[in-house]
């Protein structure tokens, strides 16, 4: 199916307006792509239609996390926080999805009818929990901050930075839910559930080594991210990945069976 986005108006888009804020109407959308070539326009396009599927999906792992939270009895100020998190992905959404529009509208996108993350087919509520946190959280958000600040810290168009600095201030608090769901899902958990637990990190990690070896000139930066933002968190933890040989990373050597049954 293709990737389509529908604004109701009315009542929700003035509640939702409270969560949203006015920052998104006085960026100054007319002066998007302002110059540039018709094949950079299109390129753009591609890329921030892509942005605002990625973001929509983002919002369907974060809900899967919440539903999973709520089903496990978490405690309630990290269910609370966690409840935010999809009105912050459709924020996000819509601003890609504007700025898909502002260089010529969105493309052509051939996507899945669900947004839904990775099933690792946990019965328990709070391996379920753990899974869902490592995955979308622990690895997704720990690894997307720090290279969306350094894209931002790159861009000198203004509304290019202005979106990716609303979206990166909302990223900072998605990244700490993984590790506050650990902290308190951990010591719930027996040895064999930990063990499951590694290899759904070995493989949300293993997820992102086609891009990142794609990439090589910011192997560096990959790798000190990987290393410093997921890694060692997760280990302190007791949780210890597999050597992967990810760029920059100077252990070699392949992840452990992706399986996480």
């Amino acid at each position: 199916m293709l990737f389509e986005l529908e604004w109701m108006g009315g009542t929700a888009e003035r509640l939702f307006q409270a969560h949203r804020g006015d920052g998104i109407d006085v960026i100054p959308w007319d002066i998007v792509g302002v110059g540039l070539s018709d094949v950079e326009r299109d390129r753009l396009r591609t890329v921030w239609t892509q942005s605002s599927h990625q973001e929509w999906c983002a919002a369907g792992a974060f809900s899967a996390l919440l539903t999973a939270l709520l089903e496990a009895r978490a405690p309630v100020d990290l269910v609370g926080m966690a409840g935010r998190f999809v009105a912050d992905e459709m924020v996000h959404v819509e601003l890609t999805a504007r700025m898909a529009n502002a260089y010529g509208g969105g493309v052509p996108l051939e996507v899945e009818p669900h947004a839904r993350p990775v099933d690792d087919g946990f019965d328990d509520a709070v391996e379920r929990a753990c899974a869902l946190a490592v995955r979308v959280s622990c690895v997704g958000e720990s690894f997307s901050l720090p290279l969306i600040a350094s894209e931002l810290a790159r861009s000198t168009d203004p509304v290019t930075r202005a979106v990716l600095a609303r979206i990166a201030a909302d990223e900072a608090p998605h990244a700490t839910v993984g590790w506050l769901v650990l902290d308190w899902a951990l010591p719930r958990l027996d040895a064999r559930a930990v063990e499951r637990l590694e290899r759904v990190a070995d493989d949300a990690v293993a997820a992102l080594l086609p891009a990142l070896r794609a990439d090589p000139a910011n192997g560096a930066l990959y790798g000190h991210v990987l290393d410093t933002r997921i890694r060692r968190p997760l280990e302190s933890r007791g949780v210890h990945l597999a050597p992967t040989g990810w760029p920059g990373n100077r252990e070699e050597g392949g992840v452990r069976e992706s399986t996480a049954g």
